[in-house]
């Protein structure tokens, strides 16, 4: 489903949580990821889960709002604390370091 400029902010009125995840359609790794990625937004209702293609001009606008520089690239962010956090590409790959860092933040 392609994501359209509002789209994050719309899940944002939906939300206080949500799961931004940007991605590239030729990226090996962003395919990789897409399961893992599908798993989860079944298994977390606490969070609106946006997938942003990085190529586009609203994808290239909030990649570079929140300084990513690689895909895959995950933040989380809390529109009730004003807070984002990136999640470390290292855990990316690993559903239970994904689940614990959706858990842990506030």
């Amino acid at each position: 489903m392609p994501v359209y400029a509002g789209t994050y902010e719309d899940a944002l009125s939906k939300s206080d949580k949500v799961f931004l995840y940007f991605y590239t359609p030729n990226c090996s790794s962003c395919r990789y990821f897409d399961k893992t990625y599908n798993e989860l937004k079944a298994t977390n209702k606490d969070y609106e889960f946006v997938k942003v293609n990085a190529n586009t001009l609203y994808g290239a606008h909030l990649i570079n709002k929140y300084k990513g520089k690689y895909v895959p690239y995950i933040i989380l962010t809390n529109s009730k604390t004003n807070k984002s956090v990136n999640v470390n590409h290292l855990c990316l790959m690993e559903q239970v370091c994904l689940t614990r860092a959706l858990k842990s933040f506030n």
